[in-house]
């Protein structure tokens, strides 16, 4: 998949601040208000400041780590930083100091930097690549679409998925159908969360994604029905990390199916081959072990 998310494009400045005037995009001095009442989670990455009113020797720097804890002098490690609120964090602190050090601790968290926050726009649009968020407006499927210059003649806008990894069974992915919102504005809009990948097809091809040695597009052969396996030959075949009872077909509007391709391949004569159909997704995931 790094391949088919090397490059990495961004639209115009024009047209960004176009799209954020038209989803109400927050002032610098609104950002910063925001961030400073506390209701701002921290989100792996961000730089923090964080200081103890007459004890500049507990003040501190520190940046917001995905997993596992974060060291504060005297205290030593605090854990599950990320997602906490800003307050919040700020309280762990002040409540630490003052069980075994401090009489009395006002302690202050100030983001310093946000840590960068994307999408991918993948597939038929005019500049596929990524795409920032904003820490504090949402961003749609379909914004994300308009800010990279829109859906292509041959784009299977039916078939328009966001791939989204599933919490529940890492490694996993679940498909959000894109459906297509009308000029007033009715519809069901699917807000983007960081990490997320936007699927536009072709009319005529299936995508293979994750554990296999050539990522990305594959075309639907006009002779002859194209099937799951035959998808992951045409990638080149499984990786040497492949979880190959664990494949799965993403199809926008239906539940992700499971396939035991690993089980075909040794000739077991139950296994499942399903046919693929235009816009699907093949999504081969890498064993943690």
């Amino acid at each position: 998949m790094s391949a088919i998310l090397a490059p990495i494009c961004r639209a115009p400045l024009l047209a960004a601040v176009l799209l954020l005037t038209l989803v109400g995009a927050p002032s610098a001095a609104e950002q910063d208000q925001r961030a400073e009442r506390g209701t701002y989670r921290l989100y792996p990455g961000d730089l923090v400041a964080v200081s103890v009113y007459g004890h500049d020797d507990l003040s501190t720097e520190l940046r917001v780590p995905a997993s596992g804890p974060v060291t504060f002098p005297l205290i030593g490690e605090i854990n599950a930083v990320a997602g906490l609120e800003r307050d919040a964090f700020a309280a762990r602190i002040r409540e630490a100091l003052e069980r075994d050090y401090l009489h009395h601790a006002a302690v202050t968290v100030t983001v310093r930097a946000f840590a960068p926050r994307r999408v991918f726009v993948m597939g038929r649009v005019a500049r596929p690549g990524a795409v920032e968020l904003s820490p504090f407006v949402s961003l749609t499927a379909n914004q994300a679409i308009g800010q990279a210059g829109g859906f292509r003649d041959d784009a299977n806008r039916a078939a328009t998925v966001v791939l989204r990894g599933d919490v529940e069974q890492p490694g996993q992915r679940q498909a959000l159908p894109v459906p297509r919102i009308d000029p007033a504005g009715r519809g069901r809009a699917v807000v983007l969360q960081p990490g997320d990948l936007l699927l536009v097809p072709r009319l005529d091809r299936v995508y293979v994604l994750g554990a296999v040695a050539r990522s990305g597009a594959v075309d639907l052969p006009s002779d002859e029905q194209l099937t799951v396996s035959k998808a992951i030959s045409l990638a080149g075949g499984f990786t040497r990390f492949a979880r190959q009872d664990a494949v799965q077909i993403l199809r926008a509007g239906t539940e992700s199916e499971s396939i035991d391709v690993g089980a075909l391949l040794s000739g077991k004569q139950d296994a499942r081959d399903p046919v693929l159909q235009p816009g699907d997704t093949v999504s081969v995931p890498e064993s943690r072990f």
